[in-house]
């Protein structure tokens, strides 16, 4: 198995690895698969084909998430939208991080300005006293 481009190899899960830790079995991942409620990457087995299911730290908790909610009884459209919402959040993460760094470099250009004005204010002041 190789490892993802956001974790290391011991961080992804095969099917049959992954069936085990949810207490499901491997046709049940691959039913998942078709519904589109998990997402696993496919990677070359030793044979050169692309069929083996690789499931990196994101396709593993999309299928805890999706095994906690049809053991509550929710219907699969229902766990779909559940998913569609929570892969749309991951979209955004990137913008909302780029927006807080850019927010970071205003509130710290602020705090310098501030400080910068403040020490020209005390310049002028200094400037207009008279020695004792």
């Amino acid at each position: 198995m190789h490892a993802g481009a956001a974790g290391d190899e011991d961080d992804v899960l095969t099917i049959t690895g992954l069936a085990a830790a949810l207490g499901v079995r491997a046709s049940t991942l691959r039913h998942w698969e078709r519904e589109g409620l998990v997402a696993p990457e496919r990677v070359a087995t030793r044979a050169g084909t692309h069929g083996a299911r690789a499931y990196p730290p994101a396709a593993v908790r999309e299928a805890r998430i999706t095994a906690a909610l049809r053991s509550a009884g929710y219907p699969v459209p229902a766990v779909r939208e559940t998913i569609a919402a929570l892969r749309r959040l991951d979209d955004v993460a990137p913008t909302l991080a780029a927006l807080d760094a850019r927010l970071d470099a205003i509130a710290r250009r602020t705090v310098a300005l501030l400080a910068a004005g403040s020490d020209v204010a005390r310049l002028l002041t200094g400037a207009t006293e008279q020695p004792e």
